[in-house]
């Protein structure tokens, strides 16, 4: 699974990377965070992962997305100049995934854990990610509502100017 999951996060960042059209872009960022989410669940930590899932694939990719649109920055694709070189360029990076992968499992490391067995974490619960949040983090907490404010009114403002 973690395999799985690992190929998923680089595939959708590589994707992004690679994409001339913004909004598929931001469509491959938002399977990379997927991917997280799912290293998250497999970590034992579910509570990551469903934030992971709520703030980043949904609220931060929908305002990317609703930016790229509102702003109409993204321009259409040109025909493909150079389709060999594309091929070849995909082929490449699906080889050197499958060595990636076949490398992974062939490890000593891997097998030393599949032979003596690995412990679970412990899993994070919504009491432990509170309290360490408002008793540890506040300062920072505090400070980041802060500056999520100053980009709301920051946005509006130029929102506001351009109407």
């Amino acid at each position: 699974m973690f395999i799985t999951f690992a190929l998923i996060t680089l595939l959708g960042a590589l994707g992004m990377l690679l994409q001339k059209n913004v909004v598929v872009a931001g469509l491959c960022m938002v399977a990379a965070f997927f991917g997280v989410a799912g290293l998250f669940v497999l970590l034992a930590n579910p509570v990551a992962a469903a934030l992971q899932i709520i703030v980043y694939t949904g609220a931060i990719m929908v305002l990317v997305l609703f930016v790229i649109m509102m702003l109409n920055s993204h321009e259409e694709e040109a025909g493909a100049a150079r389709p060999v070189q594309r091929w070849l360029s995909l082929a490449l990076i699906a080889v050197l995934a499958f060595a990636a992968v076949k490398l992974v499992l062939a490890s000593a490391g891997l097998n030393a854990l599949a032979v003596k067995g690995a412990e679970m974490p412990q899993a994070m619960t919504l009491q432990k990610v509170g309290t360490t949040l408002f008793a540890d983090h506040l300062l920072g907490f505090e400070v980041a509502g802060l500056v999520l404010l100053a980009a709301m009114i920051g946005a509006v403002a130029l929102t506001k100017r351009n109407l």
